[in-house]
């Protein structure tokens, strides 16, 4: 594995959890060794391997164990079982400013920032302008840090780290901070640093940033790693989970008795996709199932192939298992890379959707233009209990796949999306 910047093997972490201070002592003092403690496993034989070059995103809901396996890559803690292999000089933005000293200035953080990267006077010296520059706090750069706001505080830090030049880069949720401006700036600084070959591990509840920045992504799920795919595929399966967590509350708490489906769906596991279509999730409680989902023109016939700007129809079928009424239907299109580029549902549009009967099928069209880049898309349809609430009749992604040709006159449309601009030019005296 000489092209591997990062090898984690088996990576446990066992936390002991006291009740009280007292506890803990009465621990430590004990003769018999008596066990005062809980024991919480915070990791459980996580592994996976991120070639050098790459860019990994980690995702999971809070308390997966994200944030205590990067301070395992990082050194700052210690495995209770497993290792860590990484080649290559690491930097990290976990708990910003980690190793940051409140009386110092910012200009004087960065030199001892810099000191424990192993980086030279002279290198330090270099860039210097460019973490100032960047951070963009004026006279504060030369201010006690204790004086700074939380803004202050993440621009110094991430600006500190992403110019040492390390050849790993380790993000812990920096990109959630900081002004909008700020978030921007940092976005293009990581393109940047992939662009020149720099290894990334990525960690963020955004599941866009994910799916932009992150060729791959391995998700948690209370300390054990339950998937590791494409960005997308993980992506996908994340939202899906969420969807099964909310679900299985509302049912719990309303005591819902839910309907026999007469075709389960296998995608709960990533490993049962269907053999025909690109892996895919489908999640759901099952009163209302989607039955199809397909694109036609405007004369009703089916497209495979879609022309630049070309007036469609987007048709869904649904059919009702029992007597209900659905309060939202969504769809939503994304490109190949699995981001989102046009969509609604009907609770934004004003819709107001019939009660079903049991056995009873409802057709859904949206009308719409797609002046969409030339590629691959494919359509996630949802129909939802509550517009408010993430907690699905039924939601598939990647139901339907078709592709965007070229516009007929070859003009180029260098972005996702080209919408129609009527552009004046006027001469002024």
């Amino acid at each position: 594995m000489r092209n591997s910047a990062i090898i984690v093997s088996d990576i446990s972490k066992k936390f002991k959890i006291f009740s009280s201070p007292r506890d803990r002592l009465k621990e430590a003092l004990s003769f018999t060794r008596r066990i005062y403690h809980k024991e919480f496993w915070a990791l459980k034989a996580v592994s996976f391997c991120l070639d050098k070059g790459q860019t990994m995103g980690i995702i999971g809901i809070n308390g997966s164990g994200k944030s205590t396996l990067l301070k395992i890559i990082c050194g700052y803690l210690s495995p209770t079982s497993g290792h860590v292999k990484a080649q290559g000089r690491i930097a990290s933005i976990l708990e910003l400013g980690t190793g940051f000293n409140n009386d110092f200035t910012g200009r004087e953080n960065v030199i001892l920032y810099a000191g424990l990267m192993g980086l030279s006077k002279k290198k330090t010296m270099e860039i210097m302008p460019l973490v100032e520059q960047f951070a963009d706090i004026g006279d504060f750069f030369d201010r006690p840090v204790r004086l700074y706001s939380s803004g202050m505080f993440t621009r110094l830090a991430f600006a500190c780290t992403i110019h040492m030049d390390p050849d790993i880069l380790i993000i812990d949720e920096a990109l959630a901070v900081g002004d909008i401006a700020f978030q921007h700036k940092c976005i293009h600084r990581i393109k940047n640093l992939q662009e020149k070959g720099i290894t990334i591990l990525f960690v963020s509840h955004s599941i866009a940033a994910v799916k932009s920045l992150c060729q791959q992504a391995i998700l948690l799920d209370k300390g054990s790693k339950i998937m590791e795919g494409t960005a997308e595929e993980v992506a996908n399966y994340y939202h899906g989970l969420l969807a099964r967590k909310e679900e299985a509350k509302s049912i719990k708490t309303a005591k819902i008795k839910k309907p026999s489906d007469k075709h389960p769906s296998k995608n709960n596991d990533p490993k049962n996709l269907s053999s025909d279509r690109i892996p895919t999730c489908q999640v759901g409680t099952g009163e209302i199932r989607i039955k199809d989902v397909f694109v036609m023109d405007m004369d009703g016939c089916p497209l495979k192939h879609v022309k630049f700007n070309q007036q469609v129809r987007i048709c869904t079928r649904l059919k009702a298992s029992i007597t209900c009424r659905p309060a939202v239907f969504g769809c939503l299109i994304r490109d190949r890379f699995g981001m989102d580029m046009l969509g609604t549902n009907t609770a934004v549009e004003g819709i107001e959707l019939p009660d079903l009967k049991e056995d009873q099928e409802l057709m859904i069209e949206y009308h719409l233009r797609l002046p969409l880049h030339n590629g691959s898309y494919s359509i996630t349809a949802a129909i939802g209990h509550d517009p408010d609430r993430p907690v699905f009749y039924d939601w598939q992604d990647n139901c339907c796949i078709f592709e965007m040709l070229p516009p007929d006159d070859r003009k180029m449309v260098n972005c996702k999306v080209h919408l129609p601009i009527r552009i004046e030019i006027k001469k002024r005296a």
